[in-house]
């Protein structure tokens, strides 16, 4: 049965395929053999790149399936991401390829991504679409963790004026060394109602954010944040 997807990265298959990384609403992660896409009267050809919104079926018992059907969504156009966008759209990709599974149950990810491509698309601030992806993913993680209570003591963090946040760990009243970002616990409050008017806020967010993915990111480098830092624009990622 068709099932919505879309396109995380694509590589050269022999002389005439292609190899795709798609996001599927059922099966999440799935890597598939586009048979022929290369081909100039391929129906695959135009179809088969990231940020179209498509319906995909596939089959296949291996880690690599062979693709049967690609096509839009109904009359859906191509999101209109272009410069920043796309460099933030990238980023998302590398996040889901590194980090979710394959051939995983990843139904509401795959929502909170295609609502936060379409945000993107539709709004000037890229920013905040971002952050809330990157919480979505960390609770389909199972690395969510918590704003309201000091993960060492359990005291709630009201009772305190600043906090730490420990990556894999959560929030703590003592910091661990002396080169510990602070935070006021107001801000994070702030943050936890998700309160992302102000840019030093917003800011703050994103240096939590980066710090809680770390630790499943490991040491390799993100691709998308090296092709954003080498390009013109500011680094939203």
């Amino acid at each position: 049965m068709a099932q919505r997807a879309l396109v995380l990265h694509r590589w050269d298959y022999q002389e005439t395929s292609l190899i795709l990384d798609l996001f599927t609403e059922n099966d999440g992660r799935v890597r598939v053999v586009a048979k022929g896409a290369k081909r100039p009267k391929s129906p695959w050809r135009g179809l088969a790149q990231p940020f179209i919104p498509l319906l995909a079926e596939f089959q296949g018992r291996s880690e690599l399936k062979t693709l049967t059907l690609l096509e839009p969504q109904q009359t859906t156009e191509r999101l209109q991401l272009q410069g920043e966008k796309l460099y933030s759209g990238f980023y998302l990709n590398e996040l889901i390829q590194r980090l979710v599974p394959a051939e995983g149950e990843a139904s509401e990810l795959f929502q909170s991504y295609l609502s936060t491509l379409h945000n993107m698309t539709a709004s000037e601030r890229v920013e905040p679409a971002l952050r809330q992806f990157e919480w979505h993913l960390l609770q389909h993680l199972g690395a969510a963790f918590d704003w309201y209570y000091d993960a060492d003591s359990g005291q709630a963090l009201s009772n305190y004026d600043w906090c730490y946040f420990i990556p894999d760990h959560g929030f703590v009243t003592q910091a661990r060394d002396a080169q510990q970002r602070a935070y006021l616990v107001a801000d994070i409050e702030k943050l936890a109602a998700w309160d992302v008017d102000d840019e030093s806020r917003l800011r703050q967010l994103k240096y939590i954010m980066r710090d809680a993915l770390s630790v499943y990111l490991g040491d390799k480098p993100l691709r998308s944040r090296e092709l954003f830092r080498g390009s013109h624009l500011s680094e939203r990622s």
